[in-house]
């Protein structure tokens, strides 16, 4: 068929020249085929008992298209003007309703999906119901109608002569038309029916079925009607040959066998011959007999056709599925087994069998624990109980790994994907498991897992021994803080550790105070130097402790020397009252430190107020220390001091005059100074 459409592509290239090629081709044997039917002696040229161009027709549009019908007006005009000698107008009248009648089919047709293989069920269905009872209507009506009302046949015939062309269109249809479209269509040598080597067997059984029905046929349809087989209903002998035909052959079996036994019945029933002659009253009556005979004939052939063709695809659709089954599974390299409800194996594919090694004969009807599956894994669990576990609840198994022993004792990890099978009542009958080896997987896992625990067992002591570390470090830096802290003030020592490298702030108000012990240094030859610094230290200490509960800022000791002040580094407005409490209670610790030590100490005291320079100095035993004229009065109110009084410059007096007890010491020589007044601070108010 390829062969001879590239042929038909040479021998007209152009699509035009092929669009006109196929009308005329379909013009020629629509012309042909009406010459045939009215050639056949004793037919009616109306309406004849088989039409071959009504099933043409509809051959020519399902193959080529709605836009060949050209060729079947220019066929049937041709036809009805030069045979049939009618006018013009009627040949045109002809060709619209033949045209109506193969474009109504062919509309419906491809509405419902028709094929044109004719190889399901329902296209032969389709082609009977749309094709030969409902579209040939059409012309049949039309035609009767206009031939009534040319004058060419009387009214009265009407129906008689639009039944036997509606029957004669329907019967063309149901022969033809398979014919056109089975011969036609390449897609046909593809089918299972042809896909058998033509071997000799073949022919010759092909030989036989031919000459057995054209022998049966002939003697059925072409016997005396007046002899002594007239009597018998020998018009169903050919039934079994077309069946067989149908069934040994395929489509192209039924479609030729019906229509040699349709051709010859023709035959016979126009020679007077046949059993329809015989039976019917009139020649009108033996026609519709012998049309309802090729009726049955055809739509039974192409019935059975299409449901052999229908299930031999079936068949060799589940063929090639099982092959393709059977290779999946004995070829997969996955583990595929089935289990009945009690967990014995039904099915071992091969690459099971070459896993786990055992044979097919020596693991079937076994159960699948104490062959594949041990009855504890190495983590003592019971396996028999998860497979029963399984078992009994599929739906909750989808997939699930468990510890697989081989026959040599070998234990394995397997990922199973299981699937429930049911029977047809919807009752639980096994499991179909796929397994897959994940043996190396989990080893690795497993390995991983041991470098995971020492891992986090180094992680572990690493974290401990840094912990320890920091927790060091931590004592280590308060340690520093404090020792820091000890030395200068908190601001201070946060903006040092914060980057600063050049601290010195002006603070306009501040009160210094610096004290001295009297008769210390006379002490300190007379005292172990131990004791000494003993002594000093729970001295200092106090007024360290005083200093605090004052808010004050201590800057240094020098020997015997105390020197404190009021108002910095964080500025406040009662720094003179702060240092006159904290030289009040200095007096009173050192009259309790005599007391207690049995010593006779006594404190002079220097304060004086105004604007200092405070900073850190040195890169080394750095320290917070002040600066300027308020601080060197201060010293020298401390040094021209009387033993046991606090001495005061004016500037402090007038700021705390209102809150404290002074006495007046005059005009005093201060070196560095020239005469001051001072006053003395007695007490508070």
């Amino acid at each position: 068929m390829q062969q001879k459409t590239n042929l038909f592509l040479r021998l007209f290239p152009s699509k035009t020249w092929q669009y006109l090629a196929k009308v005329a081709i379909i013009a020629l044997m629509y012309a042909l085929g009406a010459k045939l039917a009215t050639s056949i002696p004793g037919v009616n040229k109306f309406a004849t008992c088989v039409w071959p161009p009504a099933g043409i027709a509809q051959a020519a549009l399902l193959l080529f298209g709605r836009r060949v019908w050209p060729g079947i007006a220019i066929g049937v005009f041709l036809f009805d003007t030069i045979n049939l000698n009618i006018s013009l107008l009627n040949g045109l009248a002809s060709s619209v309703g033949a045209c109506l009648q193969a474009l109504c089919a062919f509309t419906l047709l491809k509405y419902f999906k028709f094929r044109t293989s004719l190889l399901r069920l329902i296209d032969i269905l389709n082609l009977v119901f749309f094709g030969a009872i409902i579209a040939t209507q059409i012309n049949c009506t039309l035609g009767a109608l206009r031939l009534c009302v040319t004058g060419l046949i009387e009214w009265s015939e009407y129906w008689s002569i639009r039944w036997n062309w509606y029957t004669g269109d329907t019967l063309g249809v149901l022969i033809f038309t398979p014919i056109c479209l089975i011969f036609y269509n390449k897609y046909l040598v593809q089918q299972p029916e042809k896909t058998a080597a033509k071997t000799l067997e073949y022919k010759i059984w092909a030989g036989v079925c031919l000459l057995s029905l054209i022998a049966v046929s002939w003697l059925v349809f072409n016997s005396d009607a007046k002899g002594s087989l007239s009597g018998y209903p020998l018009e169903y002998l050919p039934f079994p040959l077309v069946i067989w035909a149908t069934i040994q052959f395929g489509q192209r079996g039924a479609i030729i066998s019906s229509f040699i036994v349709s051709s010859i019945a023709i035959w016979g029933g126009s020679q007077g011959l046949g059993p329809f002659i015989h039976k019917a009253d009139n020649i009108n009556q033996a026609i519709l007999f012998l049309q309802a005979f090729m009726s049955v004939i055809v739509i039974t052939s192409l019935l059975l056709a299409a449901t052999v063709a229908e299930r031999a695809a079936a068949e060799d659709s589940l063929r090639q599925s099982e092959i393709k089954y059977r290779e999946l599974v004995e070829n997969a390299n996955s583990i595929i087994l089935k289990l009945d409800t009690a967990g014995n194996i039904t099915f071992f594919n091969e690459f099971a069998q070459q896993f786990f090694g055992y044979t097919e004969a020596e693991i079937l009807g076994k159960n699948a624990v104490g062959t594949i599956i041990p009855a504890t894994d190495t983590a003592g669990n019971d396996l028999a109980e998860v497979l029963s576990n399984i078992l009994h609840h599929p739906e909750h198994y989808a997939r699930n790994e468990n510890e697989s022993i081989q026959r040599d004792g070998s234990r394995v990890w397997i990922s199973w994907a299981n699937k429930p099978l049911f029977d047809a009542g919807g009752k639980f009958e096994g499991l179909l498991a796929i397994g897959t080896d994940i043996t190396d997987r989990r080893w690795a896992e497993m390995q991983l897992y041991q470098l995971n625990e020492e891992l986090e067992s180094r992680v572990e002591e690493r974290t401990t021994a840094l912990r320890d570390t920091l927790n060091a470090l931590r004592v280590q830096q308060e340690q520093s803080e404090r020792l820091l802290l000890n030395i200068l003030p908190e601001e201070i020592a946060n903006r040092l550790k914060n980057g600063d490298s050049t601290i010195a702030d002006t603070f306009t108000e501040a009160t210094v105070l610096f004290a001295d012990i009297v008769g210390f240094t006379q002490l300190s030859s007379r005292v172990s130097p131990t004791e000494l610094v003993a002594m000093l230290n729970d001295i200092f200490s106090t007024f360290d402790q005083l200093a605090e509960r004052h808010g004050l800022e201590k800057i240094k000791t020098i020997g015997d020397a105390y020197m404190v002040v009021g108002g910095l580094p964080t500025p406040r407005s009662d720094h003179a009252e702060a240092i006159a409490e904290m030289a009040l209670d200095m007096q009173q610790a050192v009259a309790e430190f005599s007391k207690t030590h049995d010593r006779d100490f006594s404190i002079r005291i220097g304060i004086n107020s105004g604007p200092v320079v405070a900073g850190v100095i040195g890169i080394k035993k750095f320290i917070y220390d002040l600066w300027g004229d308020t601080v060197n009065t201060a010293s020298r109110m401390e040094s021209h001091s009387l033993p046991g009084c606090i001495q005061v410059t004016s500037a402090t007096y007038q700021i705390l005059e209102d809150k404290y007890l002074f006495e007046s010491r005059g005009a005093i020589e201060v070196k560095g100074k020239g005469l001051m007044n001072t006053y003395l601070l007695q007490s508070r108010k």
